[in-house]
């Protein structure tokens, strides 16, 4: 395979290249051998349809020169050749390739070429169980996530990394997810595209980091920071057990309790009191009242796995924003990852218009990526960031300000940096009101219906005790005492 490419030498100067290598990773590390820090790498998929772009235009002489060449202001020249057979580029839109936006010089070579050629998706159709299979949870997740942000930090590929994890995933469906993420990676794929077709598994804020993690440059730092987010939503729900063990308590005593008493203080109709009998009555009514209540817990469980699915996930979504202070934390996460993403996109050379589609698909709500969504048809239309970022209604006006004078000013990337910093405080800050809840709601629980079973237990005992005296001395009913 033939890739352009763009890299930084150790001056800092720019250079642009083309290399024959099998992928994408290669050209990468044979760049980094000769001491290139490369910055976008990008394949050419028909190098005879690039000869025949550039034979299209009147061409000059090969010059030597920098990309900021005095040459580059030549008409409807899409790039030139160096005398050492370097490619020039000299300003002409940014290129899409599938899924991707390639960042800088790299991106902007001959995009006339890219359409002369057709390029089928690897990964088509899509398998027969992409939407049903699931069955991963977020702990499964989490550890796939550290392992494989700790071995592609470590400087190994991300064909590696997968190929390795998938042999070791003990969970078979999130291993067969893995096992196509490697074929894919191996052929210069992205990974991205293997993942988004198991949203069950990988949801689309998910899929939306890693996509952007490729796009960017960052994906061993995108991969990361999904492992971080699953650490961190499982140490919200850790605590959990304590409210819950409180309800179920409650629940459970109130099954227990209400049949209790009136059982056993059972009077017949000639007044005999048969504690044996009653006992008897007691045990075969909680026979059936037990497992109905186990049927109850195990509906909930199952209703709350059943609306995590992705067909329910905008139904979930919608109820969550609503049920404060869940809601809160909810919107304020689905902002920090999506400022902290186009941040990043920002500095990596992204064209804002492109490092917003991209980052838009990082929030973890489907109501808010909706939202940003409108602001992002806005940006087509030639709105600018600050414009976008008030369109969506989302953000504080103290924050909207601060991008407008970073607009201004030529800070965008300093003033993005205080956006996210702002808003990752107000997700802890969230965090600690969602734990204090949590515990306020098994509180709540408690107090309700362990009174309710000690209130009815009370009733019951003393309306037995009534009963029994009545039928046992009926001479002095409807005596006052």
């Amino acid at each position: 395979m033939n890739f352009f490419y763009e890299a930084v030498d150790a001056a800092g100067k720019t250079v642009l290249g083309r290399m024959d290598a099998n992928n994408e990773l290669e050209v990468r590390r044979a760049l980094q051998l000769e001491g290139y820090a490369p910055k976008a790498v990008a394949e050419n998929h028909n190098v005879t349809g690039v000869q025949t772009a550039y034979q299209q235009t009147a061409m000059p002489p090969p010059i030597q020169g920098s990309i900021n060449s005095p040459h580059t202001s030549t008409p409807n020249v899409a790039a030139t050749y160096s005398g050492n057979g370097m490619l020039q580029a000299v300003n002409p839109p940014a290129v899409r390739n599938s899924n991707v936006v390639f960042a800088g010089n790299a991106a902007k070579i001959i995009p006339q070429a890219r359409t002369l050629t057709t390029h089928t998706p690897i990964f088509t159709p899509l398998p027969a169980d992409a939407y049903t299979l699931g069955g991963v949870n977020d702990r499964e997740r989490m550890g796939f996530f550290q392992q494989l942000a700790s071995l592609v930090k470590s400087g190994i590929s991300i064909y590696s990394a997968l190929d390795n994890l998938s042999a070791r995933t003990p969970n078979q469906n999130l291993a067969k997810t893995a096992r196509e993420m490697a074929d894919a990676a191996r052929t210069g794929s992205p990974v991205s595209g293997v993942m988004a077709k198991y949203p069950n598994i990988y949801e689309e804020h998910i899929v939306g980091m890693v996509r952007a993690g490729e796009m960017g440059g960052f994906l061993e730092i995108a991969i990361a920071e999904i492992a971080h987010d699953y650490e961190e939503n499982i140490a919200l729900f850790k605590h959990g057990w304590i409210p819950k063990l409180m309800a179920m308590q409650a629940f459970f005593a109130l099954i227990l309790v209400i049949p209790l008493m009136q059982n056993i203080l059972h009077v017949g109709a000639g007044g005999e009191l048969n504690f044996g009998k009653n006992f008897l009555n007691y045990l075969l009514i909680e026979a059936i009242l037990l497992p109905l209540g186990g049927v109850v817990i195990f509906a909930l469980k199952w209703g709350w796995k059943r609306i995590q699915n992705h067909d329910l996930r905008r139904l979930r979504d919608t109820w969550t924003l609503k049920m404060p202070p869940f809601g809160d934390l909810h919107r304020k996460a689905a902002l920090a990852a999506f400022v902290r993403v186009l941040r990043k996109l920002y500095h990596a050379g992204v064209a804002p218009i492109h490092a917003w589609e991209c980052a838009m698909n990082t929030s973890s709500n489907v109501i808010i990526r909706e939202k940003l969504a409108t602001s992002y048809g806005l940006m087509q239309t030639g709105a600018s960031l600050p414009d976008a970022f008030t369109a969506t209604g989302l953000f504080a006006n103290e924050m909207e300000n601060l991008l407008i004078t970073g607009h201004h000013s030529g800070e965008v990337v300093e003033s993005l940096d205080r956006v996210a910093d702002y808003y990752q405080e107000e997700v802890a800050q969230a965090q600690s009101k969602s734990k204090f809840a949590m515990l306020r709601l098994g509180v709540f629980a408690l107090l309700v219906l362990g009174g309710a079973a000690i209130c009815w237990l009370a009733k019951s005992y003393f309306a037995g005790m009534f009963t029994f005296v009545d039928k046992m001395f009926p001479e002095n009913e409807g005596m006052l005492w």
